[in-house]
């Protein structure tokens, strides 16, 4: 929590204005414990204020021995505990001032506070909560359940509490409009996330992580030029910022000036090598080159320190397909199934591998009918992927009925439909000896013109048919 020093002064003086005041009583009358406890923990917030915390400490102790029921007490050691990161100490003194006084909203928010401090995020949201249920006027209350939301995973709830935190008190710290602007970008709110990363530029021109991040934004946007800038500007900061380093080759790559994105690269790995973005992305820089062989080095090595890393994998499974080579592409993704045995995707990719390449099909069979089990949202494709597996075990009968599923379901829900989906209806239809159905689909294949080789296949197979007759 970058901001908690200042805001723990403006909760200590808040405090000190709330406090009960001390009756004044005549000489023959002596204080309650209560008035006397509660002179001490003035005292010993004024010696907060100062930073004598070892003092106000002192005081704080001695007014929660004086009176074992002041809540107060209890929260303020709370509050100086997790100032000192003292956080065990800090949950017991702030567990006990809420077991006097369930209903004590100061202490319920330090509780939340400590909370985000330990990523107890969804503990820490619920005393955020309870704070705001007694009082929904705290802006920087909303601030801290927006954090706790957000690093919860539920970021649009963060993105509401967050701006109902601006719209109470639009002078919050600049760290709260970068956590605003990262919780839009996260939810594709490019426009509105520019707007807050702007905003800390303004307030902050030496905002590395902002900086970085709009030229994020400008890059999805298409505004490259803009995003190289932004990138330079870090660097004029901080000229070894890998980060911006790794997103300017990223540009660079996008926009096929591979002399620079390799240059680039090649600095980022200079300043650190641990990181794989930059040697993962030099491999690709040589495969847009044609360098297949120096790409394919460059991630065997990545692979030799770590044979489990899915990025990698990834990114050599997809080379392979485009290259063709379908036995290593194999290899690769039955190395990636073992490792997400519950990806869907990734099974249905194996299987529809197997089943281009006629072999293993009952295992192909297997990871397809898991794939739709997994991923029923996918079901259609991988429906497609299925039929071709019995269409290549000569199940024909069972062939075409899943195709003409798949098809259905594409058709239900509006989705493109694609050349290769066609060309397998067709390639089934023919087989059956269909010739209308199968060139029809052979027809729509072409108009779909989604993949040139099943375009190509399809032309190829509707000239046949048309000899035939």
């Amino acid at each position: 929590m970058k901001f908690f020093r200042a805001r723990l002064l403006g909760v200590i003086v808040s405090a000190i204005l709330t406090l009960s005041p001390v009756s004044a009583k005549s000489g023959s009358e002596p204080e309650t414990a209560r008035e006397r406890a509660s002179s001490l923990i003035h005292e010993g917030l004024n010696q907060l204020i100062l930073e004598q915390n070892k003092k106000a400490e002192e005081l704080f102790l001695q007014a929660k021995s004086i009176d074992p029921y002041s809540e107060q007490a209890y929260n303020f050691l709370g509050l100086l505990y997790l100032q000192e990161g003292l956080l065990e100490k800090a949950e017991d003194m702030l567990k006990r001032a809420i077991a006097i006084e369930p209903m004590y909203p100061e202490a319920l928010r330090n509780l939340g506070k400590l909370y985000l401090r330990q990523d107890r995020f969804r503990e820490a949201a619920i005393q955020l909560r309870r704070t705001l249920s007694m009082d929904r006027g705290q802006p920087y209350t909303w601030y801290l359940l927006g954090m706790a939301q957000y690093f919860s995973g539920q970021v649009e709830d963060a993105i509401i509490s967050y701006e109902t935190a601006f719209a109470m008190e639009p002078g919050l710290p600049v760290e709260a409009h970068y956590n605003l602007g990262v919780a839009y970008h996260e939810t594709s709110r490019y426009l509105d996330a520019v707007k807050q990363y702007e905003e800390v530029v303004k307030l902050d021109g030496q905002h590395v992580n902002a900086l970085n991040n709009l030229g994020l934004v400008y890059s999805i946007l298409g505004e490259k030029d803009r995003a190289v800038e932004l990138y330079n500007q870090v660097l004029k900061i901080d000229e070894k910022n890998v980060k911006a380093r790794i997103n300017l080759g990223n540009v660079y790559l996008s926009t096929k000036d591979l002399v620079e994105a390799e240059k680039i690269y090649r600095s980022a790995i200079s300043l650190d090598s641990s990181d794989i973005s930059p040697r993962l992305n030099l491999g690709v820089v040589y495969y847009e080159k044609g360098d297949f062989a120096k790409a394919r080095e460059e991630w065997e090595k990545l692979l030799a320190e770590n044979p489990d890393n899915s990025r990698v994998l990834s990114v050599m499974g997809s080379a392979f397909l485009e290259k063709k080579q379908y036995d290593l592409a194999i290899d690769v993704f039955r190395q990636m199934v073992k490792l997400h045995p519950e990806n869907g995707s990734i099974a249905n990719t194996l299987g529809y591998l197997l089943a281009e390449q006629d072999k293993d099909l009952d295992h192909a069979r297997e990871l397809i009918e898991k794939a739709i089990e997994l991923d029923k949202t996918n079901r259609a494709t991988y429906l497609d992927s299925l039929a071709w597996v019995h269409y290549r075990k000569g199940d024909l009968k069972k062939a075409r009925s899943l195709i003409d599923k798949s098809l259905g379901i594409l058709r239900l829900s509006h989705d493109f439909v694609s050349s290769e989906v066609h060309l397998h209806r067709g390639k089934i239809y023919e087989k059956i000896k269909d010739y209308d159905e199968a060139k029809e689909s052979y027809n729509l294949a072409i108009k779909a013109n989604s993949d040139p080789d099943s375009v190509k296949i399809a032309s190829e197979s509707l000239e046949l048919l048309s000899e035939k007759k």
